[in-house]
């Protein structure tokens, strides 16, 4: 990966992290009633499909990655931290542990 695509990676953590502080309400409190402090993480992926199910990863100060999916008003969220797989499919999971929380 280039320094331009690290930076754009950056660029659009910062962006979804502030949305999700700033703006998207109804996601941020389901995060926080799972008892993650939103002001202590980084939303470094973000998704939703056709039926308005919302995907994404979270990335927090204690440098786990939690992976969610929000449907009827529910989260899930399931610990990615160590999953091989998933830095494969998610390549901010990487611009996450090598910029963020060092």
């Amino acid at each position: 990966m280039d320094n331009k695509e690290i930076e754009l990676f950056k660029e659009e953590i910062f962006e979804l992290t502030e949305l999700l502080k700033e703006d998207w309400l109804d996601l941020r409190n389901l995060i926080e009633q799972s008892g993650l402090e939103v002001q202590n993480l980084f939303l470094i992926s973000y998704t939703e499909d056709e039926s308005e199910s919302e995907y994404g990863v979270l990335f927090t100060d204690k440098r786990e990655v939690i992976e969610f999916k929000v449907y009827d008003e529910k989260i899930e969220l399931i610990d990615i931290t160590n999953v091989i797989e998933k830095e494969k499919e998610f390549p901010q999971i990487k611009i996450a542990k090598d910029f963020f929380y060092i």
